[in-house]
């Protein structure tokens, strides 16, 4: 018995050895678990690359075609007709029409204007400006700005007023507007202006003898009308050599009579001033012409356009823009508001060059509590080509610094 047990002993250490020799011989699995995912194969290895690159080339390949200007494509290049000069925008509106577009319309801004130089009989020098503004807004007013300079003393006086709605009167043929001492009225050729503050006086009644002038740029077909570009479309018309006389009254002197010329305008349209910047010259030569000048700004201080417009007892003729130079001379800063003007002009036409000087440089005019805003509106003398009398006004706000540097 001792004998079989060290048989079946011996039997089960060899069947032992022989499992773990089998075990050992048994190949083993690479170093990935079981549960590994098998390797894709090579071609989806190579997709995601391939699918960047060729967007990478794709868009190079539209950069070169679109963007390159050597490498557009040009369809029906030789083939296509030239394409039409752009239609002007002002042919699509109503013409201008006297006596009927004298009265107020329905438009985003309108303004009736005047400004002059009288004289006494003793030699007394005065210049001034009366404006008449409509603006629509949530509720349509109407504002009234007016300044007098007697140049004998160098003082200055001015006075507005603002109200909702037209003070005017309904059955009046052209215009006739009444606010507090002030009263702005006109009809074909006769007008009537009086302008009462407490420190100063203006009553003057104007004719003209002349038809009235209609303004536009060079080449441009309707009279009357002057595109402004992104700002708008405005109609304009002027008389711009009235003949005026009445009283003058400063602080509590006794009136004076005096007579003088006076330049009128009435412009209106669904333009935007305040996206505008302008420098506007309306002088009465020697020679008995007339001469505006508008050189007009975006709202960025850009040079938009320059206008001119030369005329002789009614007659007139546009200036193109490259017959017309306008350069400021020298700098004046207000003291009011620091705003910086041109103290001084030259003016570059065909015959020869105009160097206006101010008569009154201090002559901002502060509208800020009736228009929000501050202008330059004075008289202005007249020398060198051709001599004589204007008025200037700058609107420069809110770009002062970039005009005429």
């Amino acid at each position: 018995m001792a004998l079989a047990g060290r048989s079946r002993s011996h039997r089960e250490k060899k069947n032992k050895l022989m499992t773990q020799e089998s075990r050992k011989n048994i190949p083993r699995r690479s170093g990935r678990s079981r549960y590994s995912r098998k390797r894709p194969p090579l071609w989806r290895r190579f997709l995601g690359p391939f699918i960047t690159l060729s967007l990478i080339a794709l868009v190079i390949m539209l950069y070169l075609v679109l963007l390159v200007p050597d490498s557009r494509i040009q369809v029906g290049h030789h083939h296509d007709p030239p394409m039409p000069p752009a239609r002007e925008r002002t042919l699509d509106l109503p013409p201008l029409e006297l006596p009927r577009d004298e009265a107020p319309h329905v438009s985003a801004t309108e303004w009736w204007y005047y400004s002059g130089h009288l004289f006494g009989d003793q030699g007394e020098h005065y210049s001034f400006h009366v404006t008449v503004f409509l603006r629509d807004g949530l509720v349509r007013h109407t504002v009234f700005h007016g300044s007098l300079t007697d140049h004998d003393n160098g003082q200055r006086h001015g006075g507005q007023h603002r109200t909702a709605g037209i003070p005017s009167s309904a059955n009046a043929e052209g215009f006739d507007f009444h606010y507090a001492n002030w009263q702005v009225s006109g009809s074909g050729d006769e007008h009537v202006i009086i302008m009462q503050e407490e420190d100063f006086q203006l009553t003057l009644a104007l004719t003209d003898p002349w038809p009235a002038v209609l303004h536009k740029a060079h080449g441009s077909a309707p009279p009357g009308l002057v595109d402004f570009g992104e700002a708008g479309i405005s109609y304009y018309y002027s008389r711009p050599r009235m003949r005026a006389h009445g009283q003058v009254r400063v602080g509590r002197e006794a009136p004076v009579s005096v007579a003088g010329e006076v330049w009128f305008d009435h412009q209106w349209g669904d333009f935007e001033a305040s996206r505008l910047g302008w420098h506007w010259f309306a002088l009465h030569l020697e020679d008995d012409s007339e001469l505006m000048i508008y050189v007009l700004y975006d709202q960025h201080g850009e040079h938009l356009t320059t206008l001119g417009t030369r005329s002789r007892q009614g007659r007139s003729e546009a200036i193109a823009s490259d017959q017309v130079r306008v350069r400021g001379r020298g700098e004046w800063i207000s003291p009011q508001s620091n705003l910086r003007y041109p103290a001084a002009w030259d003016i570059d036409l065909p015959e020869g060059r105009l160097h206006i000087e101010p008569l009154h440089q201090d002559s901002e005019f502060d509208g800020r509590e009736s228009i929000f805003t501050l202008y330059w509106e004075g008289g202005v003398e007249v020398s060198g080509a051709l001599e004589g009398l204007g008025f200037v006004e700058m609107h420069v706000q809110p770009f002062a610094d970039r005009l005429y540097r």
